[in-house]
């Protein structure tokens, strides 16, 4: 499967994707699923990335296609081999 663009920070919670466009971070998407679902905290939540078909990558699988399309920022620092917003935007 061909990888394609990262678009969105995504976080998948209890089955759900939620996601935001850049310059968004997972704490700007972690505000919205507290003020969409009435939650106190997002716990066991699976922080990543959407891509230009609307997939959910999880922050390794993201890597990948960040540095196949040539996203990452110059300059910027990846940590344990995964894809952070920083990273991108």
């Amino acid at each position: 499967m061909a990888r394609t663009k990262i678009t969105h920070v995504a976080i998948r919670f209890q089955g759900k994707v939620y996601s935001l466009p850049p310059p968004n971070r997972h704490h700007d998407v972690i505000r919205e699923i507290v003020r969409l679902t009435g939650v106190d905290s997002v716990d066991n939540d699976e922080q990543g990335f959407l891509d230009e078909t609307g997939r959910f990558l999880n922050r390794q699988q993201a890597i990948l296609s960040a540095r196949l399309h040539n996203q990452i920022r110059e300059g910027s620092r990846i940590v344990a081999g995964l894809l952070f917003s920083e990273n991108l935007w």
